[in-house]
């Protein structure tokens, strides 16, 4: 038996990065997962992949986690096709760079609603679902940009705290309401994923732009998106159950500076 055999998890970017990584961590350990994104070709491959060795453990669902109504058709789809969902990942997210001075009200307003109002609007219309289940777990990806700040990080940064203060109410919420649903953020340093290609393109590019990024981090190195993974299966597992309103660091000790 898996880790997580036998749930149901709904995962937002599932195309690419972090949430394909966590889609097929996740099928291995026993669970089946539904992979929505804006990018319904990558989605689609990612779970054609998973489904060449785990047999009708992934599906794919084209999803705008900014549009309310494609968040209430990919959560039916999902509990239709599943018996229900148990694990809900707000993975899907941007990451943008800007000062008070350089940044725009426009990337501003679309940070805050890729990586903010989306995880309100779908953990929100989650809730009904999340309550059926004997044991549920909401899981927010933030990041150190939510816990430490930089001056060209202004949106990012505000966004990602905004991720985690909103986990721990969600957390506080259902405890104090009797459910039997937790709800925990995860704050992943610079990971090996697409979204930092823009921060190693900014220290000059390629290995030397990636040499100079990990120079804040005490290890020195990027985490790999597996390091990430393994809080993620953990949270989704029963192993966690008394686990709520807690922050996650995979960091490499970032924080602690």
């Amino acid at each position: 038996m898996g880790r997580v055999q036998g749930k149901k998890v709904f995962i937002t970017g599932g195309a690419q990065g972090l949430g394909a990584c966590f889609g097929r961590m996740l099928a291995d350990e026993g669970a089946r997962v539904a992979l929505t994104d804006i990018n319904q070709a990558g989605a689609a491959e990612t779970a054609a992949a998973i489904n060449k060795t785990h047999d009708n453990a992934a599906i794919a669902i084209k999803h705008d986690v900014t549009n309310k109504a494609d968040w209430e058709s990919a959560l039916a789809t999902t509990a239709e096709a599943f018996g229900g969902i148990d694990v809900l990942i707000n993975n899907a997210g941007i990451g943008t760079a800007g000062s008070i001075e350089s940044e725009t009200y426009e990337n501003w307003r679309r940070t805050q609603e890729i990586d903010v109002d989306s995880i309100f609007i779908g953990t929100q219309l989650a809730m009904p679902y999340l309550k059926q289940e004997k044991s549920a777990s909401i899981i927010n990806i933030s990041s150190v940009a939510g816990l430490i700040a930089d001056g060209m990080m202004l949106s990012y940064n505000a966004a990602k705290a905004a991720v985690w203060m909103m986990s721990k109410s969600i957390a506080l919420h259902c405890a104090r309401s009797g459910y039997d649903i937790r709800c925990n953020s995860v704050h992943p340093v610079f990971t090996r994923t697409p979204i930092i290609d823009p921060l190693i393109q900014m220290g000059g590019g390629g290995d030397e732009g990636e040499k100079r990024l990990v120079q804040q981090i005490p290890w020195k190195r990027l985490a790999e998106p597996e390091d990430v993974g393994y809080a993620i299966l953990y949270l989704a597992s029963d192993e966690s159950r008394y686990i709520t309103a807690a922050e996650f660091k995979i960091d490499g000790g970032i924080t602690a500076q």
